[in-house]
C-alpha cells in the first residue's frame, strides 16, 4: 500500500511553520558544524557545532514540485575564525549546546558508558540525548567523577562498534528542525556567506 502527503497538505505544512515563526517573533537560527559525518533523520545535533547561532533574515513559501511545498530560509553567516564547514542546521533555540570530546575510545556497540574530557560541564538532570559521531545516545546517569552512563543506538540510530578518542560529543537541545552535510566549505575569518536553505515536503 502506498501513501503520500498530498500537495495541499504540503503547502499547508509550510504555511503553518512560517506562521508559527512569525507569531513567535523570530526566524529559526542557523548553526554550523565542522566535524565529519553523514546526516541522518535520526540525528539530534550537529557534528561539532562551531560558533554562535544566527537568526534568519527572511522566510518564504516557494515551489519546488507542487505549489508551496518548500520552506525557504535565508540568512547571512559571518565566520568568526578560519574554518571548514561540513554541516549545518536550523534550530528553534539560539543557545549553544554543551559539547566535549571523548577522552578514550568507545570500543564496542554495547559499551554502556563514555568518558568525556569535560565531565563537570555535563548536566546532571538525566536523561538527555547526545550526538556522538553518527550515533545518538541517551545519558542516563554519571559517577560524579568522570563517567557518563549511556543507552546506545537511540532514536533509531545505529550503535557504532568503535568511536575514536577525541570524537566530539554534542548535547541535543531538542530544537533542531533540519540538518544537512556537504563537502567542506573553507572560510577565512570574517568571510560572509548568504545561505538559502530550502526544505521541501514531499
Amino acid at each position: 500500500m502506498a501513501s503520500t502527503i498530498t500537495a495541499t497538505s504540503r503547502s499547508q505544512i509550510v504555511s503553518i511553520l512560517i506562521s508559527l515563526s512569525q507569531q513567535a517573533g523570530f526566524y529559526p537560527y542557523l548553526a554550523v558544524g565542522i566535524g565529519p559525518g553523514e546526516t541522518s533523520a535520526t540525528d539530534v545535533a550537529l557534528f561539532e557545532e562551531s560558533g554562535n547561532r544566527i537568526e534568519g533574515s527572511s522566510l518564504a513559501q516557494t515551489t519546488t514540485v507542487t505549489s508551496g511545498d518548500t520552506y525557504s530560509w535565508q540568512g547571512v553567516y559571518t565566520t568568526p575564525s578560519t574554518q571548514t564547514l561540513t554541516n549545518l542546521g536550523l534550530f528553534q533555540d539560539q543557545g549553544n549546546p554543551i559539547q566535549g570530546q571523548l577522552a578514550q575510545q568507545v570500543s564496542s556497540s554495547t559499551q554502556g558508558y563514555i568518558i568525556p574530557t569535560n565531565y563537570n560541564s555535563w548536566p546532571t538532570n538525566y536523561p538527555y540525548q547526545i550526538q556522538v559521531s553518527t550515533e545518538v545516545m541517551t545519558v542516563t546517569g554519571g559517577d560524579n567523577y568522570q563517567t557518563l552512563y549511556v543507552g546506545r543506538g537511540q532514536n533509531n540510530s545505529t550503535a557504532l562498534t568503535s568511536i575514536p578518542a577525541q570524537t566530539w560529543i554534542t548535547q541535543s537541545d531538542t530544537s533542531m528542525f533540519a540538518k544537512t552535510n556537504f563537502t567542506g566549505l573553507s572560510l577565512n575569518s570574517g568571510d560572509q556567506v548568504q545561505f538559502t536553505i530550502n526544505v521541501q515536503f514531499q
